[in-house]
C-alpha cells in the first residue's frame, strides 16, 4: 500500500481542481480504456451455444481416460461420475441423446442466468464512481500522456477520507471478459463454480500489461442509485468530490510548463491549499529522470 497517491494532469484540469477544491470521480466507462468491458456489452454466445458445449463437455467426461476434478456433490457432476462406474451408455451417440432429454430445462435457466449477469454489470458501472492515482510522480510515460507532456503537473494525496483505501490494478496479457462459454460450462457440469458477480471488482482492476508503467490505483465507490445525480447520458455518469481535508500535500511543476503558468498555478495552490508544498521538476542530467526542487512562488502583486 503506498504512502501517497499521486495524480498527474494538465494545466487546465489542475485550474479546476484548485479552484473547486474537487476530484472528479467518474465511472468506469469514462476512463477512456478502449478494452474496458462497456456497462452495455455484449456477451458474443447466449444460452443455446452454452447448452450445446455443456452436452459436448458432459459427453467428453464419460468416456475420457481421467475425469477432470470436480465437485462431488454437484448433482450432473455426481451423476456422471456414477454413470462412469456402472458403464451406462455403449457410445457417445447414445449418451447424447440421454443427455439431451435429461438436460433439456437446462436452456431456460441458462438464458435467465446469462441476462442476470449482463443486468448486474451493466448495474456495477453505471452506478460505481472511481478516481485513479499513480503510485510515483517519476513516471516519464504518464507524464507525456497525463501531464501535457511534462508541461502540466502531478499532484500528490495523503490516503486520507474517501481515498483512503486506494486499490491496485493488475496488468495481463488476458483481456477481461464478462463470462466465458468455458466457465459457463464447467459451472454446469460442476467443474468450477463460475462466481462470475463475485469478480466483477477485479474487472474494474485490470489493464493491459503494456500499460503496466502507469503504476496505477484506483479508489473505487459504489453508489446507491438515489444518491447519483445523473440522467441515461453516459457521459453524465460522473460527480465532483471536495478533497480530503490537508490530503494535498505536495504539487510537482512539469519543467516544460511555461514561466507565465508556473506563477499562475503557484499562486492557485498557495491561495486554496497554503500547507502544499511546490516543487519545481528538472530533469536529471544524462539521465530519464527527474529530480524536483523546492519551489518558492513569487507573491503576486
Amino acid at each position: 500500500m503506498p504512502d501517497a497517491l499521486y495524480k498527474y494532469m494538465s494545466v487546465d484540469t489542475a485550474r479546476q481542481v484548485l479552484t473547486s477544491g474537487t476530484l472528479r470521480w467518474s465511472s468506469p466507462e469514462l476512463l477512456g480504456d478502449p478494452w474496458f468491458i462497456s456497462h452495455d456489452a455484449e456477451l458474443g454466445f447466449d444460452h443455446l451455444m452454452v447448452n450445446k458445449a455443456m452436452l459436448n463437455t458432459a459427453v467428453s467426461m464419460l468416456f475420457t481416460r481421467d475425469i477432470p476434478a470436480g465437485n462431488k456433490d454437484h448433482p450432473l457432476y455426481k451423476a456422471i461420475c456414477r454413470w462412469r462406474l456402472e458403464d451406462r451408455f455403449k457410445d457417445e451417440a447414445e449418451a447424447w441423446e440421454a443427455l439431451s432429454e435429461l438436460l433439456a430445462p437446462t436452456p431456460d435457466t441458462l438464458q435467465q442466468k446469462l441476462a442476470k449477469i449482463a443486468s448486474g454489470w451493466q448495474e456495477l458501472v453505471s452506478n460505481s464512481r472511481v478516481t485513479c492515482f499513480s503510485d510515483s510522480p517519476k513516471e516519464m510515460q504518464s507524464w507525456m500522456q497525463y501531464a501535457d507532456k511534462f508541461g502540466g503537473l502531478v499532484m500528490r494525496f495523503e490516503r486520507k477520507g474517501t481515498i483512503a483505501d486506494p486499490k491496485p490494478v493488475e496488468y495481463s496479457v488476458q483481456r477481461q471478459h464478462l463470462t466465458t462459454v468455458r466457465e459457463q460450462v464447467n459451472d454446469l457440469v460442476g467443474i468450477e463454480r463460475a462466481m462470475v458477480e463475485d469478480k466483477f471488482e477485479s474487472k474494474l482492476l485490470s489493464k493491459g500489461k503494456h500499460l503496466s508503467h502507469e503504476r496505477e490505483w484506483r479508489c473505487i465507490r459504489l453508489m446507491d442509485e438515489q444518491d447519483l445525480d445523473c440522467g441515461e447520458d453516459v457521459q453524465d455518469w460522473y460527480m465532483d468530490e471536495p478533497i480530503p481535508t490537508d490530503s494535498m500535500t505536495a504539487v510537482y511543476l512539469g519543467f516544460k510548463m511555461p514561466p507565465e503558468l508556473v506563477n499562475e498555478i503557484a499562486q492557485l495552490v498557495k491561495t486554496s491549499y497554503p500547507d502544499t508544498a511546490i516543487y519545481k521538476s528538472k530533469p536529471v542530467e544524462e539521465q530519464f529522470d527527474l529530480e524536483f526542487r523546492k519551489f518558492i512562488p513569487v507573491a503576486a502583486t
